[in-house]
């Protein structure tokens, strides 16, 4: 059974939703990857750092009213300079699922930027050095969130982002040396009009060996759950992918793509 494994309740800063939304849409389990952010001063903004022994306090009590359907998760924002901050946050806490997301340099989140701010070809320079400095520092990491997070703002073409082909190959060949999973996030493919890199991306990650994938909603309420997921399987189905992974205690298995 495959169920969504990217999504927020009001343990993350952008999402008021609660767990009971998402528990009532189908009887599969669900795993909340909330939001860890370190933020540097420089960006004006408060840290994003859960409130860990209420998630998990919660957690325990609704599982008692739901047959432990519930998972705990984390979608890491990673930057080499927080790097022990995340590690320290990370000490001792039990998890299932760990996404890796690159979100803001430092000086601004990737989000708040376009072609008027900063030209793409240097945001395309950064943006995937910072993914690479990513996946090669935390290892720890499940899953690579939303490879495009740092482009949406642009209307970008297969062209441009074949500017960087590089960096993305090198970057999906630390992913598959350390087993993490490439994540179809549709929230990103059909929201943000990005399934053209997705379907460019899928291709480049599987001709360098890559075969692990999951699929995330990235959803922050309760209406987005598992949204065009049936888009995205049936786009893998058309790569030849037949499997997704799905986390738990921070390990996979296999299960068939619906």
């Amino acid at each position: 059974m495959y169920y969504d494994q990217h999504m927020h309740t009001h343990h993350s800063p952008d999402s008021t939703e609660r767990f009971e939304k998402y528990l009532a849409l189908s009887d599969k389990p669900i795993v909340t990857t909330e939001h860890l952010d370190f933020i540097s001063p420089s960006h004006n903004k408060s840290d994003h750092i859960p409130d860990f022994a209420a998630y998990e306090k919660e957690i325990e009590r609704l599982n008692a009213q739901y047959g432990n359907r519930i998972l705990k998760g984390l979608e890491v924002g990673f930057r080499k300079e927080d790097e022990k901050a995340i590690l320290n946050f990370l000490d001792e806490k039990e998890l299932d699922l760990m996404l890796l997301s690159i979100h803001h340099n430092g000086r601004y989140n990737f989000m708040e930027v376009g072609n008027d701010d900063v030209p793409l070809d240097r945001t395309l320079e950064e943006y995937y050095a910072m993914m690479l400095e990513g996946v090669r520092s935390f290892p720890q990491a499940n899953v690579l969130a939303h490879f495009d997070y740092g482009l949406r703002r642009y209307d970008v073409s297969i062209e441009e982002l074949q500017t960087v082909e590089r960096k993305l190959k090198r970057i999906f060949e630390e992913m598959i040396r350390h087993d993490i999973a490439f994540e179809l996030n549709t929230s990103s493919m059909y929201k943000h009009n990005n399934v053209h890199l997705y379907e460019y991306a899928i291709v480049l990650y599987q001709s360098v060996g890559g075969k692990l994938f999951t699929v995330g909603s990235d959803a922050h309420k309760a209406e987005d759950y598992e949204a065009h997921f049936d888009k995205a399987f049936d786009l893998l189905k058309r790569q030849g992918v037949q499997k997704l992974a799905v986390f738990k205690n921070l390990e996979y298995r296999l299960v068939p793509v619906p």
